[in-house]
């Protein structure tokens, strides 16, 4: 199959700070193995996924090497995809096991908007930030005789983002990361008996670098789920509660 693609990009300024770009491109997605024949999920009955996407964006970044601040980045796309036999995982059937199913054809369209920060108040330390937001709108338009006709498809939260937060001083790092998926349904019909709410997670590490006899040694301390929700990421299945690792890694 031919899958011709048109990519553009343009730096409209001499600086080269901001840039814009756009691509029209027809993508062709054959099953893998496992979506075939991996046991209790696979389906080997799936098709071929093809798909036109189109994306129009723009980014502004910037590195400073000395002073306060240090990066920038804003990086924004808009994006309309036609797609045909989508190839998704859905859990259905008894006890919602997942199973690899074709949507026969599917609308998205969405925005994507990523900032990234970097600042330096004092010496050797570096704060770094990290924000992304996603709105995504995909419709099923298979058949309009189906009850489930231009509703969003299962698990596809219309909004979703995340945040990280890092501080670097001299050998030592502090993460954290927050992700949110908002309101979807569990189901092609969209009714409130299908209707999912957001969830959300939190999670933290502290890490710590050093060398001993030649070896660079990294030891982490990790909290997951920092603030203990329960929310149900898919249906009867609640995310794990708050939990605990540490790790120890060498490098000769």
């Amino acid at each position: 199959m031919l899958v011709p693609a048109l990519f553009f990009n343009v730096f409209p300024f001499q600086n080269r700070i901001f840039s814009i770009r756009a691509y029209a491109k027809r993508s062709y997605r054959l099953p893998t193995f496992n979506d075939l024949y991996y046991t209790d999920m696979g389906n080997a009955l799936l098709t071929p996924e093809s798909a036109l996407q189109y994306n129009v964006g723009f980014v502004v970044e910037k590195d400073w090497y000395k002073g306060f601040l240090r990066h920038f980045r804003w990086q924004t796309d808009g994006y309309y995809n036609s797609v045909h036999d989508k190839i998704v995982a859905y859990p259905k059937g008894q006890q919602f096991r997942w199973t690899m199913l074709n949507l026969g054809k599917v609308h998205i369209k969405g925005i994507d908007v990523e900032t990234e920060l970097a600042v330096a108040p004092v010496q050797d330390l570096v704060i770094s930030g990290r924000l992304q937001y996603t709105y995504q709108d995909a419709r099923d338009v298979t058949d309009p005789a189906d009850t489930y006709y231009r509703d969003q498809i299962p698990y596809i939260p219309w909004h979703s983002g995340s945040a990280i937060l890092g501080l670097n001083y001299r050998q030592w790092d502090m993460n954290y990361s927050f992700i949110y998926a908002g309101e979807r349904y569990n189901q092609q019909v969209n009714i409130a008996y299908n209707y999912m709410p957001a969830w959300y997670t939190s999670d933290m590490s502290l890490s710590r670098r050093f060398s001993l006899k030649g070896m660079e040694i990294k030891t982490t301390l990790e909290v997951n789920n920092l603030l203990d929700p329960h929310d149900d990421v898919i249906l009867n299945y609640p995310m794990p509660g708050r939990n605990f690792a540490i790790s120890l890694n060498f490098e000769l």
